[in-house]
């Protein structure tokens, strides 16, 4: 599963998807997969985008 995004939006990527997003760990593959459901699934892109967004913007900080 993909380590650095939250409980809640693993389990809507499972319920949208059918299937757990690859581990953030190969980030090459997390962004391959995350480009795939950009445009299949909008709003479940956006929530992921805002997510990491805000990850790293709290690590900034």
């Amino acid at each position: 599963m993909a380590t650095a995004l939250s409980t809640e939006i693993q389990q809507r990527i499972i319920e949208e998807t059918g299937s757990a997003a690859p581990s953030t760990d190969d980030a090459a593959g997390f962004e391959a997969w995350l480009d795939g459901i950009k445009h299949s699934h909008e709003d479940l892109y956006a929530g992921i985008a805002t997510e990491i967004e805000e990850a790293v913007m709290g690590k900034a900080i």
